[in-house]
């Protein structure tokens, strides 16, 4: 099981622009927790970072667990805004610290900058679907 993302309408066969096993968007997610992207059900940053804070665009942490949700164009550029200035301020490695078995910084960043590009994609064609 995994987690696909597409900017077609779901069905069978359709293409899939960005995917990730369950592992790594585990870690994709934490970063988007960070990145105040995903908020609510007892979900809360770990270092609150000025400039990353929840706010009114921020999503329902339910929307990344689990497949079947809509994304819109709006909320996808705003999830790659906010994932690459999460990125610049350094907390995947901040993040990674507190974590035994971690994968490599370098890695988690690649699939967090791979993630940002395909919402930057998404966000002009009007969104995508979690697959």
């Amino acid at each position: 099981m995994g987690y696909g993302f597409t900017v077609d309408e779901p069905r069978d066969g359709v293409a899939v622009g960005c995917a990730f096993d369950n592992d790594r968007m585990s870690y994709v997610r934490m970063v988007m927790i960070e990145a105040g992207v995903l908020t609510g059900d007892g979900v809360e940053a770990v270092f609150r970072l000025p400039g990353l804070e929840p706010g009114d665009e921020s999503l329902p942490v339910g929307t990344f667990i689990g497949v079947g949700a809509r994304v819109t164009g709006a909320q996808a550029a705003f999830i790659a805004e906010r994932t690459r200035r999460a990125v610049s301020l350094g907390v995947i490695s901040d993040l990674l610290e507190f974590l035994d078995d971690a994968p490599p910084s370098a890695a988690v960043r690649e699939w967090t900058e791979q993630f940002a590009a395909f919402n930057e994609r998404a966000a002009s064609v009007g969104g995508y679907h979690i697959v």
